[in-house]
């Protein structure tokens, strides 16, 4: 894979930088060499590494982090800042090496500005300690003269931390910084900062108890593991039971199969294109998946199939397949409010005159404006009983055309952006068959 220019810029400061800071921490403060030292950082190499194989990971909004940070938090309250980047360093060449064993070793540079980001960051953590009058002993720990060291140190390490991740992200992806911190670095700083004083915890029972204390760490460790594991397979297996029985309702549709899945996909891609925080993409994604659920009832099965004009009959069970779909999604109590505006809203036209409430404008849910131009999308790009699929720049011209009174105009234009109509195949269709506005308001009226 070649690295663009700005990337290897972003690598080689980010690497420049981190031996700047790590040369500055051994000049300042030299590590002790003594029996005292050398036991703890042995031990603290054994709780890094036992929480390296752990691979312990928390997903939350999408981003992912680590708990190995507490060993290295710790060495430099106990054994000083120098300690500390020998351990950061031997940790990260064993999970250089362990990732290789499990045959999922990364790219020479991703090693490379992981390794760089994480041993600035520990500089950045013990030179702030140590600014604040924080010191490092294994005789006694102070709580008044270490403590708000520690916590300021804390806070400069995540910061550190998550701004070289987000920076690297937004290069790589072509995203605003901003957009990225938004989606990203909160949840690092929150779930971290949470966790950190498990850090200073240890050291405090190390100095107590000793080396021994390493067993009292491991503990909440394999807890928080555990915990946080399980959460994430729930949440997994929760995707793939929704995925497998919106696959079953439209497989008996010929016509239909595969429209959630493809709706719920690119109302993702417009969402993030747009730049909303990652959980609002994720719970978007949800409610696009299930945004046809109401329609679970055969009779709309026919409806879909009919070739004719529809009855008033038919009509008003049309319109009530939202407020249907909310009455069965609402009955899974873990399931987010705003996944239910974009089931309910997501026929609601910009004008006001959509179904079922008419809301108009800003009022309509972000999420139920995405899913309306995608929901379009998927419905003007498939064959239906009453019409021909519709050709990649016919739907272009519809989107464009109906733009302000159907279709949000910044959703409009985030969609022309992300290349979505770019991936669909060409359908050819000549000029004289489109009929303009009205294969729009037939396809969005089944």
């Amino acid at each position: 894979m070649m690295l663009s220019r700005k990337l290897k810029h972003v690598v080689t400061a980010t690497t420049v930088a981190a031996l700047a800071a790590v040369g500055a921490v051994f000049v300042l403060h030299p590590p002790a060499v003594n029996p005292e030292t050398s036991l703890a950082l042995g031990t603290l190499l054994a709780l890094g590494l036992f929480s390296t194989l752990l691979d312990f990971r928390i997903t939350e909004g999408g981003s992912t982090t680590s708990v190995d940070f507490i060993p290295l938090l710790g060495a430099v309250l106990l054994i000083g800042p120098s300690y500390a980047l020998i351990v950061t360093a031997v940790l990260f060449v064993f999970r250089h090496f362990l990732s290789q064993r499990r045959g999922r070793s990364k790219p020479l540079h991703k090693w490379l500005f992981n390794t760089s980001q994480r041993l600035l960051a520990v500089s950045v953590f013990g030179l702030v300690f140590a600014w604040f009058g924080g010191s490092p002993s294994l005789e006694s720990i102070q709580f008044r003269s270490t403590f708000p060291p520690f916590l300021l140190g804390v806070v400069a390490y995540f910061i550190v931390n998550a701004c070289a991740v987000v920076y690297v992200i937004s290069i790589s992806e072509e995203q605003a910084f901003a957009t990225v911190w938004r989606n990203v670095a909160g949840h690092l700083i929150i779930f971290d900062v949470a966790i950190s004083p498990l850090a200073y915890l240890f050291a405090l029972f190390y100095v107590l108890w000793g080396a021994p204390t390493v067993l009292l760490a491991i503990m909440p460790l394999i807890g928080l593991r555990y915990s946080y594991g399980v959460n994430v397979e729930l949440q997994q297996l929760n995707n793939d039971l929704l995925r497998v029985l919106v696959k079953t309702i439209e497989a008996r549709d010929p016509y239909t199969s595969g429209h959630s899945l493809r709706v719920a996909e690119r109302s993702r891609r417009i969402a993030e294109k747009i730049g909303l925080p990652r959980k609002l993409v994720g719970l978007i994604e949800t409610g696009a998946l299930l945004h046809d659920i109401g329609k679970i009832d055969m009779a709309y099965s026919e409806i879909l199939r009919q070739a004719g004009p529809l009855t008033p009959e038919q009509r008003e069970l049309i319109r009530a397949h939202p407020d249907k779909g909310v009455a069965i999604v609402s009955s899974v109590r873990s399931m987010d409010n705003k996944v239910l505006e974009c089931i309910r809203h997501h026929h609601e036209w910009l004008d006001g005159s959509g179904y079922p409430v008419g809301l108009s404008d800003r009022a309509i849910p972000i999420g139920a404006r995405i899913i309306m131009v995608s929901d379009s999308i998927d419905a003007m790009a498939t064959d239906r009983p009453y019409r021909a699929a519709l050709g990649r720049e016919e739907i272009r011209r519809e989107l464009v055309n109906n733009t302000g009174t159907q279709f949000d105009p910044d959703v409009v234009q985030a969609t022309l952006e992300s290349g979505i109509l770019e991936d669909l195949l060409q359908t050819p269709k000549a000029p004289e068959e489109s009929d303009g506005v009205e294969p729009i308001r037939k396809v969005i009226g089944h």
